[in-house]
């Protein structure tokens, strides 16, 4: 899929931002404990690539819990797992259930600086292989629990299933939620306990469930506090693909916002595998999400994302007259206070409008959800293209006076 190619980049490449907030924990072992190095890389964003594949390579072992990157002396980012007791490679190639790199290696960690992932304000669980798990960050302990029905044992579409979430500060309940029932895949349902508002006394815990589907979807629910400190489940967005919010500390603050792709774009101007979408932040205030994309503080974020389609661009020149590229590459450059001339170049750039993917109103101008879909009428790419980013707050207009 193109956005997630797109967005991989920015959400990968931030564990190079000297900012944020990594572990601290010591790295240097003793003893008979060491590091089992799978690899090391000079860029940050393939070392985290590689230990998400050997994280899921190792998923039902003891070892699935400790990979981990490390920040050595020298700049490199290590692969490692650990800490581990292996007295030799030897050994290490024996118990552990992967094939191992031809240059894995057993390291005491004496110029390892810290680790840059995963974050270490964040636990995770899914229901994939389990029903129940507890998962614990802070002084929030929370119990979650996957309650399936099936009315029809012949009907596998008959079955529902909801998350429940209970959560505990010592022997204290301090709240208990569960999601409405509907029907949903075995896999793709989990629970995140994560810091997200800094203003409230606990983490957030966020529910995630995917509805299935080629293109769709993840409903995402996050319970958290509100000014009056007592406990509420907002709705979050739900978002096109499998993975739903990926959450990233992009300003530096130590906590994470809410990352993901405008989603509005998808289809808009072209068919899905030609849509391009932008990165979309959101920001989480007790219990209130709000849009920060114009934020000035995000502004690298977006510069990033550009040249990584302006990248993409130069080696598929192709993309530069087609409208799903140009509308997503437009809205980046809308981000960063350039949007008219981008639609003014994006206006000479497109080849011709794609019938079946424009953009609608109502004859008075009106949003086309306003009118009958058979009185809407489709804009021009350019038209088309200028309402949509005044209408997703890419373009600020002045009101006359």
């Amino acid at each position: 899929m193109q956005f997630l190619k797109v967005i991989s980049v920015f959400l990968l490449t931030l564990f190079s931002t000297p900012s944020i907030s990594f572990a601290a924990d010591s790295l240097s072992l003793s003893g008979g404990q060491q590091w089992l190095v799978f690899a090391s890389k000079q860029d940050a964003t393939e070392a985290v690539q590689l230990a998400e594949g050997f994280q899921e390579a190792l998923q039902g072992t003891p070892y699935q819990d400790k990979v981990r990157v490390v920040r050595s002396e020298n700049g490199w980012f290590g692969v490692v797992v650990g800490p581990v007791n292996f007295k030799n490679l030897q050994l290490a190639r024996q118990q552990i259930s992967i094939d191992l790199p031809e240059d894995a290696y057993l390291s005491h960690g004496r110029r390892y600086l810290e680790t840059v992932w995963p974050a270490r304000n964040l636990r995770f669980g899914e229901f994939e292989a389990q029903n129940h798990f507890s998962l614990k960050l802070e002084k929030l302990r929370v119990d979650a629990g996957l309650i399936t029905e099936q009315t029809d044992p012949n009907d596998e579409f008959s079955k529902n299933s909801k998350v429940q979430v209970v959560g505990w500060t010592g022997q204290n309940k301090v709240f208990s939620f569960e999601t409405e029932p509907s029907y949903f895949p075995q896999y793709g349902q989990s629970v995140e306990v994560i810091r997200l508002a800094k203003e409230t006394e606990f983490p957030q815990v966020v529910i995630k469930q995917f509805t299935g589907g080629a293109h769709c979807c993840v409903e995402q629910q996050i319970i958290t506090q509100n000014r009056e400190g007592s406990w509420v489940m907002v709705q979050g967005a739900v978002l096109d693909g499998g993975y739903g919010y990926s959450f990233e500390d992009l300003d530096g603050d130590g906590t994470l916002e809410l990352v993901s792709a405008d989603n509005s774009f998808f289809y808009l101007f072209a068919p899905y595998a030609g849509s391009f979408a932008p990165l979309y932040i959101e920001k989480l205030y007790y219990d209130e999400i709000t849009d920060v994309n114009m934020d000035p503080v995000y502004q690298a974020a977006f510069r990033k994302e550009l040249a990584y389609l302006e990248e993409l661009a130069g080696s598929e020149k192709s993309l530069w007259g087609e409208n799903g590229f140009l509308a997503g590459w437009a809205a980046l450059r809308a981000r960063l206070g350039d949007g008219m001339a981008a639609v003014a170049q994006a206006t000479e750039r497109s080849r011709s409008d794609q019938e079946d993917f424009r953009k609608y109103a109502c004859p008075d101008g009106a949003p086309s959800s306003k009118c009958d879909y058979e009185n809407a009428v489709a804009l021009p790419f350019p038209v088309g293209l200028t309402v949509h980013l005044i209408g997703r707050g890419y373009l600020l207009v002045q009101p006359l006076r």
